[in-house]
């Protein structure tokens, strides 16, 4: 009997479920506000019936552009100290930047921060428990990075030379990189994506003549510039006479701009 209660009552339950889903039961749900997109892509350029080809271009350039980056640190026991200190020494080397005939907007800032100097001190009771860090305020550091753009590229071991007699042991070069003048990167990479564009459509007219085929129209071209990343040169110190203080020199290098340059023609026919 209690099986059959069982039985009775699963068949109930179900009958009920579709009785609320199927009539006037059911409870009514507001889906207007909802909508549901579909995760589906369709190219508007299909590749059917298409000759798609790529070109790169290259050249190897000389740099006309030094740019080095260096900090005034100087760290004192509070943070009004650490910042004139800074202050005077990064007016000291301004002076210098400025009497070999850099511009202000040669110089740009690109980063100043005030940081406490801390001293982390690790210890236990006398039974070698219960230990733990203390941290304790030393004094204050202050840092201010910048950039210096160089376009006198004969000039560039001499600039490094003055900024650091700016400050004893409180001026410091970062790194030193060879690059392009935006203006001199624009007009190289328009004339490497002609030479890319012309290889590209000779690419593909070469394919279409071996398949005994035309070339249609263009269907859609891309195209990708490789700028130039900087080429960090290490400093080499070398001494110019017996008595006389060393010298830095520089040497530029290449730097390599490339271009890629995608195309699709339509096949308008074969013989």
């Amino acid at each position: 009997m209690i099986v059959l209660a069982a039985l009775l009552l699963a068949v109930g339950m179900i009958g009920a479920a579709y009785m609320f889903s199927k009539g006037d039961y059911a409870p009514k749900v507001d889906l207007s506000g909802f909508k549901s997109t579909p995760n589906v892509y369709v190219t508007p350029n299909p590749t059917d019936h298409a000759i798609t080809v790529s070109a790169t271009a290259d050249e190897k350039v000389t740099p006309d552009l030094l740019q080095i980056q260096l900090h005034v640190q100087t760290e004192a026991p509070n943070a009004k100290e650490s910042q004139t200190e800074n202050a005077q020494v990064s007016a000291v080397l301004l002076d210098k930047l400025h009497g070999m005939g850099l511009a202000d907007k040669d110089i740009q800032t690109i980063s100043y921060n005030v940081n406490q100097v801390t001293q982390t001190n690790y210890t236990c009771d006398k039974n070698g428990y219960n230990c733990i860090y203390n941290y304790y305020v030393t004094g204050y550091q202050t840092t201010h990075t910048l950039v210096v753009n160089v376009y006198a590229l004969d000039k560039g071991g001499d600039v490094i030379d003055a900024a650091s007699q700016a400050g004893t042991n409180e001026t410091f070069i970062d790194s030193t990189s060879f690059t392009l003048k935006d203006a001199t990167r624009s007009a190289i990479s328009k004339a490497l994506l002609k030479n890319a564009s012309t290889e590209a459509h000779s690419k593909a007219q070469n394919i279409a003549d071996g398949l005994g085929a035309s070339l249609g129209k263009l269907l859609y071209a891309n195209e990708n510039t490789y700028y130039p990343q900087p080429y960090y040169n290490t400093l080499k110190d070398m001494a110019v006479g017996a008595s006389a203080a060393p010298t830095t020199q520089l040497s530029p290098g290449t730097v390599d701009v490339s271009v890629s340059v995608g195309v699709s023609y339509e096949i308008a026919g074969s013989s």
